[in-house]
């Protein structure tokens, strides 16, 4: 293994980030990490306890004055999100990630950088491997498929657990203390079909270019989603022209916004590829007018291939319809902002996939909110939905938010660290993202006081993620600080 970031600062954090990045850690796909984790305890002597669901807790005893001190957890999570722009050839399940420095940033060659929360991995082994740092009794905690549910923090036993104050390093903006997240759930939409075969011209459609984002971070940006995108086009095409779907497919993740979404229809009549070149082109204007500020570079491109002599099997008009009226029906997007803090959404869906496969067609919205009632409202809205368009649906990974306490001693104690380490005071927040603080704070009794850090990342969840070096190392100053400090209170 090649080794870029020797001679960077934080040299510990980023040798262990260079080691997890050489290890395929997407969601489902995190054992290798974990049993790194293993190893990394085994070698250093140091207790730790490995559970069915992947997830690890690192023990480690106070330093020599702090012996008798109160645990404190840490805490991250190993999985990240596998994007990559559609040129790109690397395998992230199998393969490394390959890492690329540009100036003061760090960034992955045309994939997802893993930095969320890769980060955190790499702050926690390089707390737990420095045999000087003066800290209290350490349990950390790196839990398993964070991004596709919180799988992992739902099937931890907290009863491990001695601490009650609990350091998360799951945030993405240095100096900005989040004390409160959304709450979320997984809605997969389903329904059956069968095929039949059709003869006609049939059209491709690609759309590309677009920026995508964080679908917790990003949501309230107005960016466009590829796969409503191809639903409006889609349901323009058929208000004019016959036609019958044969696929359509777009996104990867539930919590990211498509960046790219593709689809294709056939036509009985070759006779409306004249009317349906120019439908595609007048929205081709439209949507790029539409986004001029926030996907200046979407593309819609399309190909026809010649059916008229070999049949493929096609969906029926009817299946076709109920597709459709879906892409066109299904809310999205921002839908509540917070009252009390400016450009914080409170409540969101994000439509991250759509497929079809041989005779089924799926999709799944994440819905979010820091406000219980509000995201069983809209689960409520999606159930409906699916009882109209005939389709089933399924609840998968839903999590609590985590309300932000009304009084945080944690919180206090960092906030002041802070202020005599950089002469300012701390953003105190909360987050449209999900963090898995408020799940594992309902699962330990009596609660925890939380609160989680970060240094700065943009891009997350999407082949544009990096990570400013500079703020890492503030972060692990800033870490490396308050952790005495918690010896004493």
């Amino acid at each position: 293994m090649v080794y870029i970031l020797m001679d960077k600062e934080p040299e510990k954090v980023l040798h262990y980030f260079e080691e997890i990045s050489a290890i395929p850690h997407g969601s489902r796909h995190t054992k290798q990490l974990s049993d790194y984790l293993v190893s990394f305890a085994k070698d250093r002597g140091l207790k730790c306890v490995q559970d069915k669901a992947g997830n690890v807790i690192i023990f480690q005893k106070g330093s020599a004055d702090c012996g008798n001190a109160t645990p404190v957890i840490l805490q991250g999570h190993m999985d990240m999100v596998l994007e990559k722009n559609s040129c790109v050839t690397t395998d992230l399940a199998t393969q490394p990630i390959r890492l690329v420095l540009d100036g003061d940033e760090l960034h992955a060659d045309g994939t997802t950088l893993g930095a969320d929360d890769g980060i955190a991995v790499a702050m926690m082994l390089a707390v737990l491997d420095d045999k000087t740092l003066k800290h209290p009794p350490l349990e950390c905690v790196f839990t398993t498929d964070e991004e596709i549910g919180m799988l992992g923090a739902d099937a931890l036993d907290v009863s491990v657990l001695k601490g009650r104050r609990m350091i998360n390093l799951d945030s993405e903006e240095e100096g900005v203390f989040t004390v409160g997240c959304a709450g979320g759930a997984e809605e997969h939409f389903t329904f059956t079909f069968e095929r039949t075969p059709r003869y006609g011209m049939v059209l491709h459609l690609h759309i590309s270019g677009l920026a995508g984002g964080h679908s917790g971070a990003c949501i309230h940006l107005g960016r466009a989603n590829a796969d409503l995108l191809m639903g409006r086009l889609l349901a323009k095409i058929d208000r004019k022209v016959k036609c019958s779907l044969l696929s359509v497919s777009g996104g990867t993740k539930d919590n990211a916004i498509p960046r790219e979404c593709d689809a294709q229809l056939i036509f009985d009549d070759g006779a409306a590829i004249k009317e349906v070149i120019s439908i595609i082109d007048k929205f081709t204007d439209q949507i790029r007018r539409e986004y001029q500020v926030t996907d200046p570079d979407v593309q819609i491109t399309c190909d026809w291939t010649d059916q008229t002599e070999l049949p493929v099997p096609s969906l029926s008009r009817e299946d076709t319809k109920r597709i459709l009226n879906f892409l066109m029906l299904i809310p999205n997007g921002l839908v509540e902002s917070d009252p009390l803090i400016k450009d914080m959404p409170q409540t969101s869906l994000n439509l991250g996939i759509v497929s079809t496969d041989t005779d089924t067609f799926r999709a799944v919205s994440l819905v979010r909110s820091s406000i219980n009632s509000q995201k069983k409202y809209l689960m409520q809205r999606l159930k409906c939905l699916a009882k109209v368009l005939s389709m089933d649906l399924e609840t998968k990974g839903e999590y609590p938010a985590w309300e932000r306490a009304r009084h945080s001693e944690l919180c206090g104690i960092l906030a002041g660290i802070y202020k005599e380490q950089y002469h300012k005071e701390p953003v105190i927040s909360v987050t449209h993202g999900g963090l898995e603080c408020g799940l594992i704070a309902a699962k330990v009794s009596g609660g925890l006081d939380c609160v989680s850090i970060g240094p700065d990342m943009s891009g997350i969840h999407t082949p544009s993620e990096k990570i400013s070096l500079s703020s890492t190392q503030r972060l692990w100053q800033f870490l490396t600080a308050a952790l005495p400090s918690l010896c004493d209170r």
